[in-house]
C-alpha cells in the first residue's frame, strides 16, 4: 500500500493551491525593542561578572586617613579668657587657650592670692606658703588618683588588645593618656617639693614683701602666664572642648590640634595578599565621594592588627591583617584631610604564581 502525502503549501498565502488573502497585521514590532529586552536580561549577569573580574585582578582593601593630631590639656585650673577659633592657625609656643587662674572658688598653686595683714608681712608670707602648700598637696593627691585611673585603663586596653577586642590606635591613645597623667603627677610632685623647700626657708628667715605687690611674692604674677595652653608645634585648631568663660580643671582636654605634616593612609590587607604590602607598591585611593588619588606604600607596620569593626561585615570574622602605610603622591585636599576618614585602597595588579 502506497501512502500519498499532500504537498506542503508553497507560502503562507496559499492553501491547497488557492490564494488566501489574510488581513495585514496591526503593527510591526521595532527591532530596537528586542535589543533593549536583551540588554535588560544580560545586564545583571554582566554586572556580577565585572565585579568578579575586578575583585580577581585588583585587590581592594579598607583604609583610614591618619593625620598628625594631638590633644592639648590644661596645665592649671582656671577660667577661659581667650580661645583660638576652630580652623585658626597657631604657631609653636603661641597660646591656644588663655586661662585666668586668679578667679573662682578653686585657685591654682601658681596664682593663689596671699592675704597680707598690714601689721606683720613676714607672718603673711608664712601663711601664704602654708596655704599654697595645702593646695599643692591636694593637687598632688588628685594627680596621683588620675594616674592610677589611667594606669588601670591602660591595663584594661592591653588585655582587650591581646583578645583582639581593641585596636592598636586605642591602645596607643591609652598609653598617651597614661604618659600625660604621669607627667602631670611629676609636675605636681616637683611643685609641692619646691614650695615645701621655700616654706622651710621662710620659716627660718622670713623674706620681705615688697610694697605695692598686693601681698604676692615675686614671680607669682608671671606664673599665671604659664597656665596658658600653648601649641607644641605649628598646627591648626580642629576641635574645642572648652568655651569662652568656662571653668576648666587641671588636666582637662581643651582642644585638638592638627599638625602640618602630610596625611598618611593606613590600609588593612589579609595575610594572603601580603605581596601588595611591600615598599614601593602603587595603589589608588578611592574615597566615598568618588575621588581618586594615587599613593605609594612607604612602610609596613611590624605588628598585625584586626580590621576596624566598622569596616567589616557582621558576617565576616575580624582576622588579623597586615597594616601598610601609604603616602599620597600629591597632598590630600582639605576635604579629605580628616583624621580617621574611611576610604578604600585599590592596589595595582601584581602577578602571583600558584605554588
Amino acid at each position: 500500500m502506497k501512502i500519498q502525502f499532500d504537498k506542503p503549501p508553497g507560502s503562507a498565502q496559499e492553501t491547497n493551491g488557492l490564494s488566501v488573502r489574510y488581513a495585514a497585521s496591526k503593527r510591526k514590532v521595532p527591532r530596537w525593542r528586542w535589543y533593549l529586552l536583551l540588554a535588560m536580561v544580560l545586564t545583571p549577569p554582566g554586572y556580577l561578572l565585572t565585579r568578579f573580574m575586578v575583585a580577581y585582578w585588583w585587590e581592594t582593601a579598607p583604609a583610614v586617613v591618619i593625620t598628625e593630631q594631638v590633644v592639648v590639656r590644661a596645665r592649671e585650673a582656671g577660667r577661659v579668657t581667650q580661645i583660638a577659633d576652630i580652623g585658626a592657625l597657631v604657631r609653636a609656643g603661641q597660646p591656644v587657650i588663655a586661662l585666668d587662674t586668679t578667679t573662682g572658688a578653686t585657685r591654682t598653686p601658681s596664682s593663689a592670692a596671699i592675704p597680707r595683714p598690714a601689721s606683720d608681712p613676714s607672718q603673711t608670707t608664712l601663711e601664704a606658703f602654708a596655704s599654697r602648700q595645702t593646695t599643692l598637696d591636694e593637687a598632688l593627691r588628685l594627680a596621683h588618683s588620675q594616674l592610677a585611673l589611667q594606669q588601670e585603663r591602660l591595663r584594661t586596653m592591653q588585655a582587650l588588645r591581646a583578645e583582639g577586642a581593641a585596636t592598636r590606635q586605642e591602645l596607643d591613645n591609652a598609653r598617651f593618656q597614661e604618659l600625660q597623667a604621669r607627667t602631670d603627677a611629676n609636675r605636681a610632685q616637683a611643685d609641692a617639693s619646691e614650695n615645701r623647700h621655700l616654706l622651710a626657708r621662710a620659716q627660718s628667715r622670713p623674706p620681705a614683701v615688697p610694697p605695692g605687690t598686693d601681698g604676692q611674692l615675686p614671680g607669682m604674677a608671671a606664673a599665671t602666664d604659664d597656665a596658658d595652653v600653648k601649641a607644641p608645634f605649628d598646627a591648626q585648631v580642629v576641635r574645642q572642648f572648652a568655651h569662652l568663660g568656662e571653668w576648666v580643671e587641671r588636666g582637662a582636654d581643651v582642644a585638638v590640634l592638627q599638625g602640618p605634616a602630610r596625611a598618611m593612609v593606613h590600609t588593612y590587607l589579609p595575610p594572603d595578599q601580603a605581596r601588595y604590602a611591600q615598599v614601593g607598591r602603587l595603589a589608588t585611593l578611592r574615597f566615598m565621594d568618588g575621588g581618586r588619588i594615587r599613593a605609594e606604600v612607604v612602610d609596613v607596620v611590624a605588628e598585625a592588627e584586626r580590621t576596624p569593626a566598622e569596616r567589616t561585615s557582621p558576617l565576616t570574622p575580624r582576622m588579623p591583617s597586615i597594616v601598610a602605610r601609604l603616602r599620597p603622591v600629591e597632598p590630600l585636599p582639605p576635604a579629605y584631610r580628616i583624621h580617621q576618614l574611611p576610604l578604600d585602597v585599590r592596589f595595582d595588579w601584581v602577578w602571583s604564581w600558584p605554588l
